[in-house]
């Protein structure tokens, strides 16, 4: 119990840098209605594919789902799906810094929930494709019982590709 109110705790002090930057935050790119669709990957978990959406210049969502199935007993098969919420921080004429909150369900020897929230980078690398990466807290809500908290960053070098129909 204690490390979900930690974890509800950090993510909250996330959030509260968003929301504090709101009364100065302008978007330099005009994202609002836009869909991205995309492929993340990941060094130590599965690759997955992404749709975000931006609802105005500055606040956006996002949806992932990531599988591996196998047809033999050694390798079990995998999957992740979430969701996650974005908001634009700061915003220069190539790159956006974003704060995120996202929840998942993730498959491998066991099925767990992971809550997480952190800061991120979008750098535009042409006007309609975009590369980006997180980082932040994360909590795992283990379906044996087992829960943990930590960062993150084990994902990094995590890199987001992005194309904006």
């Amino acid at each position: 119990m204690k490390k979900i109110i930690l974890t509800l705790l950090c993510v909250g002090v996330l959030g509260s840098f968003a929301l504090a930057a709101q009364k100065n935050a302008t978007s330099e790119r005009h994202l609002a209605e836009k869909i991205g669709l995309g492929f993340n990957l990941f060094v130590l978990r599965l690759p997955e594919l992404s749709a975000r959406y931006w609802l105005t210049d500055l606040a956006g969502i996002e949806g992932f789902l990531g599988f591996r199935i196998d047809d033999n007993h050694v390798n079990k098969n995998r999957y992740i799906v979430g969701g996650k919420f974005l908001y634009v921080i700061k915003s220069y004429k190539n790159l956006n810094i974003f704060s995120n909150a996202s929840m998942a369900l993730y498959r491998e020897k066991r099925t767990f929930g992971i809550i997480a929230g952190g800061i991120g980078v979008e750098w535009f690398v042409l006007d309609d494709l975009s590369l980006s990466t997180e980082a932040g807290l994360s909590f795992s809500i283990g379906g044996g019982g087992t829960n943990s908290i930590g960062t993150n960053v084990k994902d990094i070098p995590k890199i987001s590709i992005k194309y904006y129909l």
